[in-house]
């Protein structure tokens, strides 16, 4: 199928999918590029649909590697639709200033407490009330890389299926299980229920990060980037920890921080493995 008038109401579905209410209702969200699209097809991500710039539109280097990423689209046990896209209904759809050619309507996928916590003993990373989806998708992604088992965000914090925090998750969100409570108490709950050890990052905080038996069922806050975390979290954490630092800064941004102590998780992990 080819469309040429960006008032197709296909189009105007995947445009709505900027707007995170329309997100949140639908269930989807827009993945674009052939790296991050092969990514989610050969980790079995539902994709509704594939949008690709017409070839007339595209330089030739591009077409080749456009053309496998169809077809390997199309021999998945569930293929999405495929159309093509005149350029002025792809960049109507999309927001970067370079379009790559490519764009995916996929569809979120939904984990219960239950599936959450299945991994027994694994790090959760929870993430209060950030905002910024450059930090946002770097957490999740070095979390997934930090072998964190999971993201829990719950309400207030920045939304990880924008385009910004997509990208910036570099194919953690169709690994990492994310579960979003209403709540921090509901977090709180639940973290306690499946025997998490609550570490909350705070500037100044007595314990230093490299103190903090982290190897194991920690379950690591990491807050907002210009208040840190909320008082819920404070009350809630087993242990207040921070990053010590020589300068005179005050603190670091909320993406380095969560990565700091994720790694120092990472690294205990190991010298246990090894020891």
């Amino acid at each position: 199928m080819r469309i040429t008038s960006p008032d197709n109401r296909r189009v105007r579905r995947a445009v709505s999918l900027n707007a995170r209410k329309h997100r949140d209702a639908s269930g989807l969200y827009l993945v674009e590029g052939p790296n991050l699209i092969r990514e989610a097809l050969q980790e079995n991500v539902a994709l509704r649909t594939l949008f690709f710039l017409s070839e007339e539109e595209l330089p030739d280097a591009r077409i080749l590697e456009l053309q496998s990423l169809k077809a390997l689209a199309e021999t998945g046990e569930h293929p999405p639709e495929i159309i093509l896209l005149d350029r002025i209904c792809f960049e109507k759809i999309v927001r970067t200033g370079t379009p790559q050619g490519v764009l995916a309507v996929a569809e979120k996928s939904v984990y219960t407490e239950q599936d959450y916590f299945a991994q027994s003993g694994g790090n959760v990373l929870v993430l209060d009330r950030i905002q910024d989806p450059g930090n946002l998708g770097t957490l999740l992604r070095t979390a997934e890389a930090a072998g964190f088992s999971g993201a829990m965000l719950p309400k207030g914090c920045g939304d990880a299926y924008g385009p910004k925090a997509v990208r910036a998750a570099a194919g953690a969100l169709f690994r990492l299980p994310l579960l979003f409570p209403d709540t921090p108490g509901n977090a709180v709950r639940m973290l306690r229920s499946h025997g998490k050890k609550i570490f909350v990052a705070v500037a100044g905080a007595h314990t230093p990060y490299y103190d903090c038996a982290l190897t194991r069922d920690a379950a690591v806050v990491v807050g907002n980037e210009g208040n840190g975390v909320s008082e819920e979290w404070i009350r809630a954490a087993d242990c207040m920890l921070s990053i010590p630092m020589a300068g005179r800064s005050e603190s670091l941004n909320a993406a380095l921080a969560g990565g700091i102590i994720m790694y120092e998780a990472f690294r205990q992990k190991l010298v246990r493995t090894h020891s």
